[in-house]
């Protein structure tokens, strides 16, 4: 990073100190904070690439939203690597220059995006109160004029905070108490008369992004008041259609904004390790957001991005998808009653964008922690035990089962890919209910952890290697033979009336339904054969703890009982997460007629991600074993 050439008597580094109280933590806190920094880094680059090479782009609206793009990338790299290196690396120093440097573009960075922002709305005033002289009005001069003069305000805005710092001696404690440095975390350090370091810094920035705020507000106004003179109803809310994104981004960046200045000012009695939380989170989740808010609502990036992705099969139908299932299908029939179409939530349709938002982050997090875990238990040779093997199973199964519905529930909030073939409905119908009868690998877990402590002495004796795999075997063979007769009952199945699914993806007894002919069979074969294998399952783990529990209370001290029982405790959690929800979404199909089906719905979409994204975490955090490798393999690199 660049640093500034201050004449300054300190040359003493600082020690960021990441954030206090949690710092048992901060490996696990850095793993979202690095998955959300990737996805504001592809998604600005994708938009970036996007208004650069495609000519139609090449409008004021887009040139300013690259403006945005750019400097969110600005403020989230300025402290976003810094911060990674303290939670993983233990890296906390800082050069004074280095930390003046990350100081200025920040707050840079903040004023620049109030700046941008309102520019957009002086563009879509333009565009709506005044269509004919759009052009003449917004000239590449204009535009030139309009992006110099705001980057050239915040320059001067926030230039003085680097001598203002600057001037001030440090000669007591050099440690700051957060991930990254700001001007009046810094200046609090002085051991001089701050006064003047907190009144510029708390009034001349917020009295300029107050300033922003009223002329946003006074535009839309204006905006507000030449689309009701629209004759027509259709004029109006298209007019108010281009202003979505715009609105969102707004709101996005304001409310948080002003509560953590005032926060910063006034609250006092907040926690600070409150404050730090949500500044990080401020810095990243933002500059996130924005590209996907604007490449779901902004209908012409949205085209180009279809396009650059699937760039053959998608040019003339630009309002399709293809699902990942659509990829791999059943050849079991030449009877093919054509696509059918997932609705997503019913009832919630105006919601679906914003749905989809914690459904890609918990779907992140799934796929990014079971692959973790994954590359642990394959590289450890400490961690080649029957028991971490049972835990890849279950981690493999886990991105199984997120990965069949979850990609196809996204393309459908943001897309609007409803449609699906049936051979591809059967495939995602299969892999759902195949991966959730062989999360049951959970029971040989139970077995392990019943052996482990009941019968300590034989256990690598019972527990072999080709045992190992006849239980594999065994339980991946049931689990393939109780779900394919699902696929052949639904293949002989006439659908003649609606193929709408009322769902977010293809199931057993939601696609029956729709048929045209009499389906107590697949009813009664879809509830009972399933559920009967389950509750076989639960008897036997229950019968697995029942004696553990009378081996653990034999044992001699207190002590022995609590480390025998430790080593059970990420099972039971796993046990909880899995059959709890599981049995009522379960019996919740089959009578609760009176719940509401958008209730339904949204707990099986959270079912099929929540758990894979949760189990994990849980056994990172109860298993010393992988805890230790976890936190070994970051110290290590650290120390390189």
């Amino acid at each position: 990073m660049a640093s500034y050439n201050l004449s300054s008597s300190n040359t003493d580094d600082f020690t960021l100190l990441g954030i206090p109280g949690l710092e048992q933590y901060h490996i696990w806190i850095s793993i979202p904070f690095c998955f959300i920094y990737l996805v504001a880094i592809v998604g600005n680059s994708i938009l970036l690439y996007l208004i650069a090479v495609e000519h139609s782009l090449h409008a004021p609206m887009f040139f300013f939203l690259s403006m945005l793009a750019v400097t969110d990338l600005i403020l989230s790299t300025t402290c976003v690597p810094k911060t990674l290196t303290i939670l993983w690396f233990g890296s906390q120093k800082i050069s004074f220059p280095g930390c003046l440097t990350q100081l200025f573009f920040l707050h840079y960075s903040f004023v620049l995006d109030s700046a941008i922002l309102l520019a957009m709305a002086f563009d879509r005033y333009v565009a709506i109160c005044s269509p004919l002289r759009y052009t003449t009005i917004l000239t590449p001069r204009t535009i030139v004029k309009i992006a110099v003069g705001v980057s050239f305000r915040s320059f001067c805005v926030f230039v003085p905070c680097v001598f203002l710092v600057n001037r001030l001696p440090f000669c007591r404690t050099h440690t700051i108490p957060h991930t990254y440095c700001e001007h009046i975390g810094v200046a609090r350090l002085a051991c001089a008369d701050i006064s003047i370091n907190v009144w510029y810094g708390f009034c001349v920035p917020i009295m300029t992004v107050i300033i922003d705020v009223i002329l946003i507000v006074v535009s839309y106004t204006l905006i507000l008041c030449a689309v009701f003179r629209l004759p027509s109803q259709d004029a109006r809310k298209k007019a108010l259609r281009t202003c979505g994104s715009h609105v969102c981004v707004i709101l996005m960046f304001y409310i948080p904004a002003f509560f953590s200045i005032l926060a910063h000012r006034f609250g006092h009695n907040v926690p600070h390790t409150f404050h730090i939380m949500f500044a990080n989170l401020y810095v990243i989740i933002p500059p996130a957001l924005n590209p996907i808010v604007y490449g779901v609502k902004t209908k012409q990036i949205q085209d180009k991005v279809i396009l650059l992705l699937f760039p053959k099969r998608f040019q003339k139908d630009l309002g399709l998808v293809p699902s990942w299932s659509d990829m791999v299908i059943f050849n079991l029939s030449s009877y093919n009653p054509g696509p059918f179409i997932l609705v997503g939530i019913p009832g919630l349709e105006k919601s679906h964008v914003w749905t989809g938002i914690p459904f890609l982050v918990i779907y992140i997090v799934a796929v990014v922690g079971n692959c973790i875990l994954l590359y642990f238990i394959a590289v450890e040779h400490s961690l080649h035990k029957p028991m971490f093997f049972f835990l890849s199973m279950l981690a493999m199964t886990d991105l199984t089962l997120s990965t069949a519905g979850v990609p196809k529930t996204l393309s459908i909030f943001w897309l609007g890919a409803r449609e699906i073939t049936f051979p591809g409905c059967l495939t995602q119908m299969f892999f759902l209910h195949y991966s959730f009868v062989l999360d049951s690998a959970i029971l040989s877990m139970a077995f392990d952890r019943y052996v482990a402590i009941c019968s300590p002495l034989r256990y690598t004796t019972i527990l072999t290697p080709k045992t190992i795999i006849k239980i594999v075997v065994g339980i991946s063979f049931r689990s393939f033979c109780i779900i394919l007769p699902d696929v052949f009952l639904l293949t002989r199945l006439p659908f003649c009336r609606t193929r709408i699914i009322p769902h977010t993806y293809c199931e057993h007894i939601g696609v029956a339904r729709l048929a045209c002919a009499d389906i107590s069979i697949n009813i009664w074969y879809g509830f009972c054969v399933p559920i009967m294998t389950v509750i076989s399952d639960v008897i036997l783990i229950s019968v697995s703890y029942a004696l553990i529990l009378c081996t653990v209370f034999h044992l001699p001290s207190q002590d022995a009982r609590q480390k025998a029982l430790g080593t059970c405790g990420s099972h039971v959690c796993v046990i909880l997460m899995f059959y709890t929800p599981a049995f009522f979404s379960i019996l919740a199909h089959r009578f609760g007629h009176n719940v509401s089906r958008t209730f339904h719905i949204i707990f099986a979409s959270l079912y099929i991600v929540i758990p894979p994204a949760l189990n994990p975490i849980v056994y990172g955090v109860k298993t010393k074993q992988i805890k230790d490798k976890v936190i070994l393999l970051f110290s290590t690199k650290g120390t390189e």
